[in-house]
């Protein structure tokens, strides 16, 4: 694991902390590189029976790291290689792995949850928001595709039309509309 993601544990749960809180756990290479590392580790033991997806700092995780991507484009082809036998690239795997583990996955969100954050968020079993959540598909304001996985995790828990709307706008979102549109579990 790198520095980028922190994991505790603690009488069988695991606490998994994105660890980049000065650009409010923004996605670079490393990052993505350690949420896998730590899901695949988690996925390997036999002791944990929970785990607690967080981000330190004022966000959970305000998306992909643009700044990172533009400096070394050879970041970009690492983000959309696939491992031979692994149904994800790395890019979507940082949500996948979430989805694939045998435990329960509780994301705590707090801040900002925007474009990558969110699809890692989405990855989770159970998401528990604080009142200051701003989420959003920021991916349409870049011109990019929501592919890290949102195309499976966001039909599993709102509308057909509620989901093809936030993909299309990027709107931003607040608590208490994620938790009635079915975006978190409760606030």
């Amino acid at each position: 694991m790198t520095e980028r993601v922190l994991v505790e544990i603690h009488e069988h749960v695991a606490h998994v902390r994105l660890h980049r809180p000065d650009r409010h756990n923004g996605l670079d290479l490393a990052m993505f590189e350690g949420i896998v590392a730590a899901a695949d580790s988690l996925a390997a033991r036999g002791d944990v029976r929970a785990v607690v997806l967080s981000g330190e700092g004022k966000s959970f995780c305000a998306g992909l790291d643009f700044q990172s991507f533009m400096t070394d484009p050879s970041n970009n082809r690492r983000l959309l290689e696939r491992p031979e036998g692994e149904v994800a690239n790395l890019a979507q795997a940082v949500s996948w792995k979430w989805t694939a583990l045998p435990v329960p996955v509780v994301a705590a969100l707090h801040g900002a949850v925007f474009g990558g954050g969110l699809q890692i968020a989405l990855g989770a079993d159970v998401r528990i928001a604080s009142r200051d959540v701003r989420m959003s598909v920021m991916e349409i304001e870049y011109g990019l595709v929501p592919d890290m996985g949102l195309t499976q995790t966001l039909p599993r828990l709102v509308r057909a039309d509620v989901a093809r709307e936030l993909a299309f706008t990027g709107r931003v979102v607040e608590a208490e509309e994620a938790a009635a549109i079915g975006l978190v579990t409760r606030l």
